[in-house]
């Protein structure tokens, strides 16, 4: 089950990927240079931590859209503890973020940041 996300360079879609953490029953979230403001009602998200930085762990997972990337499907769910999750403007590297994968999809345009968030969490956990 993962036990953190953490969100880079997330601008207006912060409040959305800070629900759904949430949804998915994580509670601690990092952010790195994010930019967008926690605004409005969150509602129950409010039990959601906010951390600055990254955590220190082993067992992270960053997702990126490059083909290059083995699928996120072919990464077995319990050895992964925090996802790292990219801002639609930015671009996650391998020697930041030696464990990487993508979201195999139709089309080249890359999901948002909640999407991407969801389709993970739901892959590491969310109908265990």
């Amino acid at each position: 089950m993962i036990e953190g996300v953490v969100l880079v360079g997330v601008g207006r879609n912060l409040n959305r990927a800070i629900r759904t953490c949430y949804s998915f029953g994580v509670y601690d979230v990092y952010c790195v240079n994010c930019t967008g403001q926690i605004s409005g009602n969150l509602f129950a998200a409010k039990a959601v931590r906010l951390h600055q930085g990254m955590p220190r762990a082993e067992s992270i997972l960053a997702l990126e859209v490059a083909k290059s990337l083995p699928p996120l499907g072919s990464i077995p769910a319990e050895s992964i503890k925090y996802l790292v999750v990219g801002g639609e403007s930015v671009t996650l590297r391998r020697k930041d973020f030696p464990l990487m994968a993508r979201i195999p999809t139709a089309n080249k345009l890359c999901l948002t940041t909640e999407a991407s968030l969801a389709i993970a969490l739901y892959h590491f956990g969310g109908d265990r």
